[in-house]
């Protein structure tokens, strides 16, 4: 009999016991009021993600909900000890520590603790223009796994963090905070690796440093029409050596992310400046106007005049 199934008659069983959905010694649990949530959803600064309610459950025995028809909002899971499991579909997942899953909005469901090895759980229900993309990011259970350079610490304490910034009170300024910071800390699940890599640095940092020279340098020049040679001997590197390397880091060639850097700064110009497009274009380097306007529409999708007066006008 394998694991699921054995796992499965556990569960079952579990299920005829007792059940608890909350009220675990030494939890921490933050609903925030309906009008708080309204406003923040309704807020250009925090709509794309709002929180509802988070908090943590240790060693959470006899943990299960059911929902028949699901809940208004997205909810993360991530059981940092024990193990855990959920029902999705009329599929079942098990939960292991170190791993986290997220349950979409408005779809029956199940979950709860094992009865075995209780598990210990942050959680957050959030919702927003962002929560449904960010779920369909991250189908399944996922593993976070150990390591010198995993970060665990880190992110727990960012939750700890903000489960305490809500428990100050209702605050617009700290309800902000809280709703902005959940940018950050679901992007350390979405993107684990580059959340490690940001504090330690395992990429080359000699190559990273390389990187920002160049953009500087591209910068700095981006009204003068400069070739890739002139660059890459500016760097004391062959023309083929430093079109290499810029690439492997940027995944642009040194002339096209040049030329993107450009077009910034024509859209820059273009909503707060009154500079005709021909007078942007020679400044940046475009002897043709007609090839600028060309280049603008190609990267951007609109034509440099349709770019200014939508921006103008929105």
């Amino acid at each position: 009999m394998d694991y699921i199934c054995m796992q499965t008659i556990a569960i079952e069983i579990h299920l005829n016991m007792t059940r608890i959905k909350h009220g675990f010694l030494g939890q921490r649990l933050v609903v925030l009021p309906f009008n708080i949530i309204e406003k923040a959803l309704n807020n250009p600064l925090t709509s794309e993600l709002v929180i509802h309610s988070m908090g943590y459950f240790p060693k959470a025995e006899n943990h299960y909900i059911d929902r028949e028809n699901g809940c208004g909002e997205y909810l993360l899971i991530y059981c940092t000890k024990g193990e855990g499991w959920y029902r999705l579909n009329g599929k079942l997942y098990i939960v292991p520590a170190n791993h986290f899953f997220i349950l979409p909005a408005e779809q029956a469901h199940q979950y709860g603790s094992s009865q075995q090895a209780p598990w210990s759980i942050y959680w957050i229900h959030f919702k927003g223009q962002k929560a449904r993309y960010i779920c369909d990011m991250l189908p399944g259970v996922r593993l976070i796994d150990m390591g010198e350079s995993s970060r665990i610490n880190d992110r727990i304490s960012f939750f700890e963090e903000l489960i305490s910034a809500l428990e100050l009170g209702n605050d617009e300024h700290m309800i902000n905070y809280a709703n902005l910071s959940l940018n950050h800390l679901l992007g350390t699940f979405l993107y684990v690796q580059s959340y490690r890599d940001v504090k330690l640095r395992k990429k080359g940092t000699q190559n990273t440093f390389f990187i920002s020279l160049a953009t500087h340098y591209m910068n700095e020049n981006i009204e003068k029409k400069i070739t890739l040679k002139e660059i890459a001997s500016y760097f004391g590197y062959s023309e083929s050596h430093f079109y290499r390397l810029f690439f492997k880091e940027v995944k642009y060639s040194p002339m096209n992310y040049f030329l993107h850097l450009k077009i910034e700064r024509a859209c820059q110009f273009l909503i707060h400046t009154d500079m005709k497009i021909n007078q942007i274009s020679f400044k940046l380097g475009f002897e043709d106007q007609y090839y600028f306007s060309r280049i603008f529409t190609k990267i951007v999708g609109v034509s440099p005049r349709k770019y200014r007066e939508e921006k103008r006008n929105g």
